[in-house]
């Protein structure tokens, strides 16, 4: 005979609604007799329904971490709406519960009593802490993590090298007298690291022995002065590792009377949405934000 939540409630000398809320993950029991019920539910074996057998009728509960944005640029690259569209057209046979979160703290992740059990967290953009990770291990919630690539976790990135890598050859077979230059922030950054070796990948292919990056420290560096100065080393290719970089090279190469792309052939990466507001059209790569979160809503289905 099969074990219903009803035995394991009598069991535990508690009610139906307790053990589900309990079984579920709530965070509205208390520590003691959410122990008590889960070792009621283990003496008499009970097996929780799989959410993929309630395909059609659940309402999956999807906590979506976004994090503390310290780039205020970012939501220029990242469509949140996009992103939850994307993620509503993975499951379209379920009723989604969206929450959204800022912090990827245990303790403040899961504070809201309110929201109720969590089927799965979604980790957008954001870095997520190994208490975090325990936690969620701790408690059986799937959790996936977006455009990062976490060892031994389920994750989603877009490929910032090959990206990178296929846009500069392009701009690079376009080019006589070829003489590239990476332009880039923040070195030491997953993103930056994965970028700059696809840009020195193309150098390769195309026999370039030293490939020249330069850093700078931040948006401000970018000025007529570094231009002239680029200029004056013969650079005439310029990969930026965003367009954000590329949009303000654009900028001020016009304004000190270069041409782009005759002086300066020039690349971004993110596919901003502030493109089309340029002097002039910017070579770049597109992060389909709605496919990304189509995929994650398609993970949730599956898990």
């Amino acid at each position: 005979m099969k074990v219903t939540i009803y035995d394991v409630a009598k069991e535990a000398q508690t009610s139906p609604s307790t053990v589900s809320r309990v079984l579920n993950s709530s965070s509205l029991i208390s520590d003691t007799k959410s122990e008590k019920i889960l070792q009621a539910a283990e003496k008499l074996g009970y097996q929780k329904r799989s959410i993929r057998k309630q395909r059609g009728r659940a309402v999956l509960s999807i906590k979506l971490v976004l994090g503390r944005f310290k780039d205020k640029k970012l939501p220029m690259f990242y469509s949140i709406p996009d992103l939850i569209q994307g993620i509503q057209y993975g499951v379209p046979d379920n009723k989604l519960n969206i929450i959204c979160e800022t912090s990827t703290e245990p303790d403040q992740l899961f504070a809201n009593k309110k929201s109720g059990h969590t089927d799965a967290v979604i980790f957008a953009f954001t870095n997520v802490p190994k208490k975090t990770i325990k936690h969620l291990e701790e408690n059986n919630i799937p959790f996936l993590v977006l455009n990062r690539a976490p060892l031994s976790h389920d994750f989603i990135a877009f490929n910032n090298e090959e990206g990178i890598f296929e846009v500069a050859k392009a701009a690079f077979a376009n080019k006589k007298d070829l003489k590239p230059c990476l332009l880039e922030m923040n070195p030491k950054q997953e993103v930056t690291i994965e970028r700059r070796r696809g840009y020195e990948r193309a150098c390769e292919e195309f026999n370039i022995k030293i490939p020249i990056v330069k850093t700078i420290k931040d948006i401000a560096a970018i000025d007529g002065k570094l231009i002239k100065d680029f200029k004056k080393k013969g650079i005439n290719c310029i990969i930026c590792m965003n367009d954000t970089i590329a949009s303000k090279f654009m900028i001020f190469a016009l304004d000190a009377g270069f041409n782009i792309p005759t002086d300066f052939s020039l690349t971004g990466f993110d596919g901003s949405t502030f493109n089309s507001m340029l002097p002039r059209k910017l070579d770049t790569i597109s992060l389909e934000i709605h496919d990304l979160g189509q995929k994650s809503g398609e993970w949730k289905i599956n898990v």
